[in-house]
């Protein structure tokens, strides 16, 4: 960002009726609120979006005696029909308590026309023109908006970050709109969580602002005041104080699992494109990859072992968190040691590896290695702080 930009935070719908207890609660929406007033400070200008319907709003199961979930059209729309929520005037609609509101110069209502939703916080779903007619593609200037664009550009913003709720619905629609306006477009994807409808929502709704030219990105990127140099699906190339290294954008964390059995280690063999070689190493995986982004580091290291090998484990055990490499990457490993360990089926990984596993001796691990390494493998060095963090912890 230089020095003449400006750059916006819209907090979407953070309202009690979207929190847990609200008559459309999201999953997990009240983790957003620590996280979004934590971002506050780093940003020039702080505005908000709320939904504020009449009571008979279209959108509304109850206004056509239907069950909430089911898809009509209206206005000539596809509409999904939700729950009544955030009616105007009601302690539903109202900002959360816990939000830090003290920061927001302006809140920008939406929904207001029972005829029509509004999920975006630009513009309502048709982007309907004052006349009543959609307006012409790629010409949003003539849609009716809820006055958000102007007053961004009144106040010299051209960057913004979007955060808030939901993912799949008023989060996505009001980054793709922000977009379209030529607003340089953030999302803070750990500042947001998501309805998910259907499953995997929330990854389509990424990709799909990523499509767009969205960034996607986590909140220690503007807390660590990190510079994205080149934004990637999987991985972000950054910089801090000048120096350049990766960052994942696809997960929280990384686990490492060491899985003992009668002084046998459980290892795992699987082909690396970056060293176009077989890899010796330990079963591991990423924490919130999938469709849970705020999964526990147990909860994906469970996952991974099986997935990975088949087994599971009775006993878990956290053991270290240590550095990746840290000349490249911020990445930190949390080993797990597992024992107490049961097959369940063949393992393998996804549909997209072709991981075997091996169970080795301890005592004749450094024989074996050596063999896999003449026959043309390659040994990960994660694979010896394992070994070593299981020594301690059975010494201990």
């Amino acid at each position: 960002m230089n020095s003449s930009s400006r750059r916006a935070l819209i907090i979407v719908d953070v309202q009690n009726d979207f929190l847990p207890g609200g008559s459309l609660a999201v999953p997990h929406g009240a983790e957003v609120i620590p996280v979004i007033n934590q971002l506050q400070p780093y940003y020039d200008v702080i505005v908000a979006t709320q939904d504020w319907h009449p009571a008979d709003h279209g959108s509304f199961a109850a206004t056509h005696d239907m069950a909430p979930g089911a898809t009509i059209e209206l206005a000539g729309l596809p509409q999904v029909l939700w729950p009544t929520h955030c009616v105007q005037h009601t302690t539903g609609a109202a900002l959360a308590d816990d939000l830090d509101a003290y920061s927001i110069e302006r809140i920008f209502t939406k929904g207001e026309d029972r005829e029509v939703d509004s999920y975006s916080g630009f513009f309502d779903n048709g982007r309907r023109s004052s006349t009543g007619r959609a307006s012409i593609a790629g010409d949003p200037c003539e849609a009716r908006g809820t006055g958000l664009a102007d007053y961004l550009r009144e106040q010299q913003v051209d960057e913004v970050h979007v955060v808030g709720l939901a993912t799949d619905y008023c989060v996505k629609y009001t980054a793709l709109d922000a977009a379209s306006l030529g607003f340089a477009t953030t999302v803070i994807r750990d500042a947001c969580r998501g309805v998910e409808l259907h499953p995997g929502d929330v990854d389509r709704a990424v990709e799909e602002m990523r499509d767009a030219g969205v960034r996607v990105l986590d909140s220690r990127h503007i807390l660590d005041d990190v510079e994205v140099l080149r934004p990637g699906k999987f991985l972000n190339l950054v910089a801090r104080d000048g120096w350049e290294f990766v960052q994942r954008s696809n997960a929280t964390g990384v686990v490492v699992i060491v899985a003992i059995r009668d002084n046998q280690i459980l290892l795992v063999q699987q082909h690396r494109p970056p060293v176009g070689a077989d890899v010796i190493e330990l079963p591991a995986g990423l924490a919130g990859d999938l469709d849970d982004p705020y999964e526990s580091a147990l909860i994906a290291a469970q996952r991974e072992l099986l997935e990975e090998t088949g087994y599971v484990a009775r006993k878990w055990r956290p053991l270290r968190t240590c550095c990746s490499s840290p000349g490249l990457t911020d990445e930190q490993l949390q080993y797990f040691l597992a024992e107490d360990l049961h097959p369940q089926h063949e393992g393998g990984g996804d549909e997209t590896e072709q991981i075997t596993h091996h169970w080795v001796d301890l005592d004749q691990l450094g024989r074996w290695l050596d063999h896999q390494q003449r026959q043309g493998r390659l040994v990960s060095n994660i694979l010896f702080a394992g070994v070593q963090l299981a020594k301690d912890a059975s010494s201990s």
